[in-house]
């Protein structure tokens, strides 16, 4: 194998360059996959733009599906011309989180994880290191196309979004943004199933997919006059302290757009749950007396659950195959990310090294 490889590598804030690499030597420990489809997510957005969460001549992308070609000698249950997605991590081992084995918090997680610190997806190839079946790697089921595959990653995340805000089959649940996140979170939300899915989105296009995909009710924001008012209609009026708002059990803010937390604080009725996992790019002023007064609990949602997406891509549970619009070579890279943060059509936009 020529040992250089296409790259797509981050030098600063909508600096983005391919650029030929070394392609990663493994250890006896470690795999190499060759990248077949590699999703561009908010995260990365964050990155591209103003050069958030990311470290200097970062190779970006977690979100994947690989076919592996190569596999050290102390990797079992793995072969070559398996397809698989995953990541690189590793952690600290000494800090508070550490000890208590909640590992997800160690503070240098970012910095050693595939797509942050580590190189990411948007190359040719990638390395995961120490890789460990159904642990750091996971294999992806034969009738699963590489596309669909590479969305378990987000769908983890949405499914992780579901545990966290707990929601019941009475539950009525309001979803701020209808861009894939938004989107995987109404399909799994309808397997509980909810009462009721309402989603509100300023893009057109974006309102069309994911009543598509089983959304109860869509608000088009950007045509509705007291948006309040229209949660009201399908969640009643739920009267507090000192004033009136929504009657959702739960509120998913995954736009984190401007205003669209102190819309969640509106949305939700008294003792309800606001769940965060859109990730603001600028810190947003919060009504926190609405907080108070309506003793609303507030969830920060991080992680995802690999391989329950996997498994829900399986079983038919939650479907992504319409949600990818757009589609990209990696010498296409920043077209790829420019559509996603300018086309109001684009949900997600995968590139195909």
């Amino acid at each position: 194998m020529d040992r250089k490889m296409k790259a797509a590598v981050l030098k600063g804030a909508k600096q983005l360059e391919i650029q030929m690499v070394e392609i990663p030597e493994i250890g006896p420990k470690d795999v190499l996959l060759k990248i077949k489809a590699v999703g561009i997510c908010g995260s990365d957005m964050h990155s591209y733009r103003e050069g958030l969460y990311s470290f200097p001549n970062q190779i970006m992308g977690h979100e994947f599906c690989g076919e592996v070609v190569e596999v050290g000698k102390d990797v079992t249950d793995i072969s070559v011309s398996d397809r698989a997605t995953g990541f690189t991590v590793s952690y600290c081992g000494e800090c508070y989180y550490c000890q208590k084995k909640d590992f997800r918090m160690c503070p240098q997680l970012f910095e050693n994880f595939s797509g942050y610190g580590k190189p990411g997806a948007m190359a040719e190839y990638l390395r995961i290191e120490n890789a460990q079946l159904d642990v750091n790697l996971f294999k992806i089921p034969d009738h699963l196309s590489d596309e669909v595959a590479a969305t378990a990653e987000p769908l983890g995340t949405a499914i992780y979004t579901m545990l966290r805000t707990k929601p019941t089959k009475e539950d009525k649940v309001v979803i701020i943004g209808a861009g894939l996140i938004g989107n995987l979170i109404t399909q799994v939300m309808k397997t509980v199933p909810v009462s009721k899915v309402i989603v509100t989105e300023v893009s057109k296009q974006r309102l069309e997919t994911v009543k598509e995909m089983g959304a109860d009710v869509v608000i088009d924001v950007t045509s509705t006059e007291n948006l309040l008012a229209a949660v009201q209609e399908h969640t009643g009026i739920g009267k507090h302290h000192f004033g009136e708002g929504g009657m959702a059990d739960i509120v998913i803010d995954a736009a984190a757009a401007p205003g669209t937390l102190n819309q969640s604080l509106d949305f939700v009725r008294s003792k309800g749950t606001v769940g965060l996992v859109g990730i603001p790019e600028k810190n947003p002023e919060v009504n926190s007396a609405r907080i108070i007064h309506k003793d609303i609990r507030v969830v920060g949602i991080l992680g995802s659950i690999i391989p329950k997406g996997l498994e829900y891509l399986a079983k038919g549970l939650v479907k992504t195959e319409l949600l990818i619009t757009h589609r990209f070579s990696l010498d296409e890279a920043v077209e790829a990310f420019e559509t996603l943060e300018s086309d109001p059509t684009a949900v997600k936009v995968m590139i195909k090294p």
